[in-house]
């Protein structure tokens, strides 16, 4: 029995250190605001929560299901943004509001409350480390952060970042695994990363985008107007010759 709950653990581990490399990828994409990035995180939730909950306790998926929900909210939510080449999105930013940063807290809230599932409901939660609410609330962050970064929030980033330093430093407290302690530094990272990278993105409805360069509807205007501008100037000198 003693091998079987080592292997179990083992396995465990082993899908969460798979799940937090690919939310790594997932931001690393993110950052550069490639759509792949969805893709990516959509896998992680499914190599992580969603598979360690059909495997281990079927319960889980009340707190795995929410997450892939996430990913999939941030697959549809980037797909309103116009496309530039393959894969990257012309993401415009949008202001953290009283009501966003409400939105997130409340969010947390209740995916804390599912991660805990039935002990929610018998009490068992009141026994929970300070640790273990710390893990739980930060695992929740990492997820959540995405949700801003979908709808062009570039404090989500930040979000992000804390989450992953509070899971680094209870990892460091209750099981310093070099392995696990590693992803969450390139996670922060990678928010980081994001975060400087997404630093003039331009407001809603802003000209060019911001990013110095015309959107390909407005190129397609503007060769319109040259094109006629140039038959008027053609014309006028006929006139003017004849």
């Amino acid at each position: 029995m003693a091998t079987a709950d080592s292997s179990s653990s083992f396995v465990q581990i082993l899908l969460s250190a798979a799940s937090m490399l690919l939310v790594f990828v997932s931001a690393a994409l993110l950052a550069h605001r490639n759509d792949l990035g969805w893709w990516t995180l959509i896998l992680g939730v499914f190599v992580g929560p969603v598979i360690s909950s059909m495997q281990f306790d079927m319960l889980g998926l009340i707190y795995a299901v929410p997450l892939l929900l996430i990913a999939i909210f941030g697959l549809w939510r980037f797909s309103r943004y116009e496309l530039k080449g393959k894969f990257t999105r012309m993401v415009t930013s949008t202001a953290v509001t009283v009501w966003s940063a409400l939105g997130l807290l409340v969010g947390l809230i209740l995916l804390v409350a599912l991660r805990f599932g039935p002990f929610l409901f018998n009490g068992g939660f009141m026994s929970a480390t300070p640790e273990i609410w710390v893990l739980y609330f930060a695992d929740a962050a990492i997820f959540a952060s995405f949700v801003m970064v979908a709808r062009g929030v570039r404090a989500g980033w930040l979000v992000l970042a804390v989450a992953a330093v509070a899971d680094l430093v209870v990892y460091f407290l209750i099981s310093p695994m070099l392995g696990m302690l590693g992803l969450f530094v390139f996670i922060a990272l990678a928010a980081l990363y994001g975060f400087f990278l997404w630093r003039n993105l331009p407001a809603a409805g802003q000209t060019g985008h911001g990013l110095g360069e015309p959107s390909e509807a407005e190129q397609a205007l503007d060769a319109a107007k040259e094109a006629t501008l140039a038959k008027l100037n053609k014309q006028q000198e006929i006139n003017g010759n004849s």
